[in-house]
């Protein structure tokens, strides 16, 4: 009987992923859209390639403040992409994220307008930001910080200028707020004027860690998906999946101790 149930928690341990990520799509009540707003839908065929599995919601079927604002289900996760577009969050969310973050956990923030139109100092906030609004479109962006993970990893490598294709073009106002929140890459408008942070990581907000990357524009979540035309940025985000699930802390209930436990007398 012993035998036969450590071989049932190896096969349990095994067969469950290390991690558990979320897509989480979040855009305003509009009776015109279906309630799974797509934002996000694409980005499931990047992370079907990597092998990466994962779930997908939508918050605007739940109502707000929805799945955002509930520790319960947050806690069911490790690693979530949050698209959040035209809407402010409410402060239940931010308390409810923030907490989540703190436990060490991972949380990428994008989506046009979300910062600005309408103004939101919530998020600003948890993404580390000191300033929010919206912003004028963007043509480029450049890598600041090549030697950060998002832009260096299993992905690719990736220093210098890109383009930012023009239905993405949209972004809002951000600055870093430090010590522990940093940029990696700025917009540029035009051919010299530099305009708001393009990607913004925010690490250890918390005594127990946590991760927090704010990726500004980024209209439908194109820029982590259309190979043909931006391969770079889906490479960077690549990069960025990577690094998320590679330092998920994995608490065990089962150990290899407790599974010795079983044969003790």
């Amino acid at each position: 009987m012993k035998i036969r149930i450590v071989c049932l928690l190896l096969i349990l341990v095994i067969g469950t992923p290390a991690y558990q990520l979320l897509l989480l799509d979040d855009a305003p009540p509009d009776p015109s859209m279906p309630d799974d707003y797509p934002n996000l839908d694409d980005v499931e065929g990047i992370l079907d390639e990597m092998g990466i599995d994962y779930d997908h919601e939508w918050n605007n079927r739940h109502r707000y403040p929805g799945i955002t604002a509930n520790p319960a289900f947050l806690a069911g996760y490790d690693i979530i992409f949050w698209y959040n577009d035209n809407r402010a969050i409410e402060q239940a969310e931010y308390n409810a994220m923030r907490a989540w973050v703190g436990e060490g956990n991972f949380l990428t923030v994008t989506g046009e307008d979300s910062l600005g139109s309408p103004n939101d100092p919530l998020m600003a906030a948890l993404v580390g930001s000191t300033i929010y609004g919206d912003f004028p479109f963007c043509d480029n962006f450049t890598v600041t910080r090549p030697e950060n993970w998002i832009m260096d990893g299993p992905a690719g490598y990736f220093d210098g200028t890109f383009d930012i294709l023009e239905v993405a073009s949209d972004h809002d106002l951000c600055s870093p707020k430090p010590p522990n929140t940093y940029t990696v890459a700025l917009t540029i408008i035009g051919e010299f004027t530099i305009g708001p942070p393009k990607i913004l990581i925010t690490e250890n907000p918390n005594p127990s860690g946590g991760t927090i990357v704010y990726w500004n524009g980024n209209w439908d979540a194109v820029e982590w998906w259309r190979m043909s035309q931006t391969p770079e940025t889906v490479n960077m985000f690549k990069n960025m999946v990577n690094y998320f699930i590679d330092n998920v802390n994995v608490v065990e209930e089962t150990s290899w101790g407790s599974i010795k436990d079983i044969f003790s007398p």
